[in-house]
């Protein structure tokens, strides 16, 4: 009898197992090459559908029957006559198990696997679908009919791994993963692999060198300022030629880190032959600002984040991470390490032997940086990355409680001496006692350049509403707000409104929360910081007088706000505000050295437990509890496309497309330039109907965290303020379904 892998497609070819099995296995030993587990790779792609070789499955392809699982039939076979003579095959039974469903711990599932070899109990299997096969006389004979197929075939010493943290095994069991999944995704889609895009660092060198040449001439920064982001620059790419590794990157805001980070990942790429540059950013604002001064250099950057707009190509390139150039966010890199679905983990194995560059890597939680730190050391260590971590308050992560053998070598010596060289601001520590908000917005009033930062939307608002009150009618075009009511695409007009104002020197007054603090190029005279922690007082600080044009250097405000109610906007936010109090209380606090802002995550560090709910998964290798527990974003809230005036036509062709068809991946994707979060439900409720998923017809609706802004409620998006349906009366008859 002729086993056959899949249906038969368009052209009435129907591929057999053998074609299909030795095809996945060949691609995914390539692929396993380049983590070190080439033969567990092949192994796996080779038995990955062992359970196609039944009956039950081949009626599957015949129309005759449904419900039919077939993945978990190589683990069964495994853990009944392999596992127990070679325990080092459990992690091909936990791989091949999962290329359908989701990863799971072998010790879990291996209960499971042994009734069902023995054909002891029900049929019906975890996932809810009936065993392709199901006792032992079953098995042997789709044994024997996978050795007709593959009469040569013999269980290989799988590769030796060294013993380690429960960290590194999950990972590699996930890299492991990848490796089937990608191949097995690309051999039954029919469609080749292109050849890789190589990357070239010679001839991009060349670019960048003449690019800095040409800023060097038209810099408007003093000269001091400009012969150390030369130095910096020079410092990073010397640093490239050093040994793969671990590398930290420390130096204050406005020396140039972003061209200088990309300096040493050519200079390393060419001397050690690096297959690809990640480039890895906590916001989608950072990304977008990246890639635009990144493009020039780098002909094909594959922006792969919540809002990418890509091709059909290039959005197949992004799934697996297939591209010389890759910017992504924190979240869609850290969350992919720590993640158990087959989609999720595809790209993983293409993280391997690249240069990933981690830019304002203090904004990783606390609560999750161990964990964190550990894959990223076992990535260096095991699978030939290097990584750089570059910010201006660079996290002593030595200090986490549990992470040990944390030794990165930092590029830039004696890095107090920049700070020092670059003191650009003057602090002035209000902590005594709460400052009103109206004093805050009546001193805004009295300057020309300047921006205040606070902790919440709630007190974004208050101090605009004050500060357009004091300001004359004449001056209400140099007020501007900043904060996540205003959707992404109104964010960037907005930012990119300031900068011009900037430039010519016109008056500019900005109120915003966080969301513009790291890596915006904002350059005001004067700075208000609410209270916080230290790296967002320092973040903050570098808008301040950025360019070092300011005689006698920027003023930079800290300030308590006065407010009985809710001063942060989550625990650990509060904690790090609380450890900068203190060290201030105490004399030892200077956001301009190094050693006090170790010194602040030492304390940081020291009151921070590892997450729980984390830890307890990790230690009983319970991969869905890994991944639901490793969150960056704790919160999303409800999300609420609107009719912003810039997109106007955008909302519209998706009001019309979510009314028509639902909520798609696809229209979320399209959306993204024009949504905005909420954390108040009900008021949403109010005021935008929702969009509820994709449904054929006959379904009941299920539950949604989409909403769309309804018609006649548009004025609850204003186009200084953004979302504030709370201004706005609803009317529920205007409602559109």
């Amino acid at each position: 009898m002729t086993y056959f892998a899949k249906s038969r497609d368009e052209n009435g070819i129907q591929p057999t197992n053998r074609e299909h099995l030795t095809a996945v296995a060949e691609l995914a030993q390539r692929f396993g090459g380049e983590i070190g587990m080439p033969v567990c790779a092949w192994i796996c792609g080779l038995l990955h559908d062992f359970g196609k070789y039944s009956r039950a499955f081949q009626k599957v392809l015949d129309g005759t029957a449904s419900g039919i699982d077939h993945a978990v039939c190589a683990a069964v076979f495994l853990c009944a006559v392999v596992c127990p003579r070679s325990p080092s095959y459990r992690i091909v039974a936990t791989v091949t198990m999962a290329h359908h469903s989701l990863l799971r711990s072998y010790d879990a599932i291996r209960p499971e696997l042994s009734e069902l070899f023995h054909g002891r109990g029900s049929r019906l299997c975890s996932t809810g679908k009936q065993a392709a096969l199901f006792g032992q006389t079953e098995y042997a004979a789709a044994w024997q009919a996978f050795l007709q197929d593959f009469p040569d075939f013999q269980f290989r010493a799988l590769e030796k791994f060294p013993a380690g943290l429960q960290e590194e095994t999950m990972l590699r069991t996930r890299l492991l993963f990848s490796c089937l999944v990608d191949a097995d995704y690309a051999v039954s889609s029919g469609q080749a692999l292109p050849p890789p895009d190589l990357l070239t660092p010679g001839p991009l060198l060349q670019r960048l060198y003449r690019h800095m040449e040409k800023l060097r001439s038209s810099s408007r920064a003093d000269g001091a300022l400009n012969r150390l982001r030369d130095q910096v620059f020079r410092l990073c790419g010397d640093a490239g030629d050093a040994a793969p590794g671990l590398f930290t990157l420390t130096a204050p805001t406005g020396v140039g880190k972003t061209l200088a980070l990309l300096h040493f990942a050519l200079r390393h790429c060419a001397r050690y032959g690096k297959r690809r540059i990640i480039l890895v950013l906590p916001f989608l604002t950072l990304t977008e600002q990246s890639q635009r001064v990144y493009s020039p250099l780098v002909p094909h950057i594959l922006a792969d984040h919540s809002q990418s707009r890509l091709s059909e190509e290039d959005r197949e390139l992004a799934a697996r991470w297939d591209a010389p150039f890759i910017i992504t966010t924190s979240v869609r890199f850290f969350e992919s390490l720590f993640c158990c679905h087959p989609g999720d983990c595809r790209k993983l194995h293409n993280i391997a032997d690249s240069v990933i560059l981690f830019d304002e890597a203090q904004s990783l939680p606390a609560d999750l940086a161990a964990s964190t730190m550990k894959a990223a050391a076992a990535l260096c260590r095991s699978y030939g990355c290097t990584m750089v971590f570059s910010t201006a308050t660079q996290p002593d992560f030595a200090a986490l409680p549990g992470l040990t053998g944390w030794n990165p070598r930092e590029i830039l010596p004696d890095t107090g001496r920049y700070y020092a060289a670059l003191r650009r601001t003057q602090v002035d520590w209000r902590l005594n006692v709460p400052t009103p908000l109206s004093r805050i917005a009546e001193e805004m009033a009295r300057q020309g350049s300047v921006c205040a930062i606070v902790n919440l939307r709630r007190h974004a608002r208050q101090l605009y509403e004050v500060l357009c009150r004091s300001c004359p009618p004449d001056a209400q075009d140099s007020l501007f707000y900043l904060t996540a009511d205003l959707c992404p695409a109104h964010r960037s007009a907005v930012i990119e409104t300031i900068q011009a104002r900037l430039q010519a020197h016109k008056p500019c007054r900005l109120v915003a929360t966080q969301c513009m603090e790291a890596g915006v190029d904002l350059d005001f005279q004067a700075v208000y910081r609410a209270l916080a922690p230290l790296e967002a007082i320092i973040q903050a600080a570098g808008r301040c007088n950025r360019n070092g044009n300011v005689p006698g250097g920027g003023q930079v405000t800290v300030f308590l706000p006065e407010d009985s109610g809710r001063l942060y906007p989550g625990e650990s936010y509060q904690r790090g505000a609380e450890i900068v109090k203190l060290l201030w209380a105490s004399g030892n606090l200077d956001i301009h050295d190094p050693e006090s802002i170790a010194a602040y995550y030492r304390r940081l560090f020291s009151a921070t437990q590892e997450k729980p709910a984390l830890t307890a998964a990790i230690r009983s290798e319970d991969y869905a509890g890994v991944e639901q527990a490793y969150k960056l974003i704790r919160n999303h809230g409800v999300q609420v496309i609107v009719p912003y005036e810039g997109k106007a036509q955008l909302f519209r062709a998706i009001a019309r497309r979510a009314r028509a068809e639902g909520l798609t991946a696809g229209l979320l994707r399209d959306a993204a330039p024009i949504t905005v979060s909420c954390y108040d439900e009900e008021l949403v409720r109010l005021h935008c109907e929702p969009v509820y998923p994709h449904r054929r017809p006959g379904d009941f609706p299920c539950e949604s965290d989409v909403y769309l802004l309804a018609a006649g409620h548009e004025g609850c998006y204003r186009g200084d303020i953004g979302f504030r349906p709370e201004d706005v009366k609803a009317d529920d008859g205007l409602f559109l379904f």
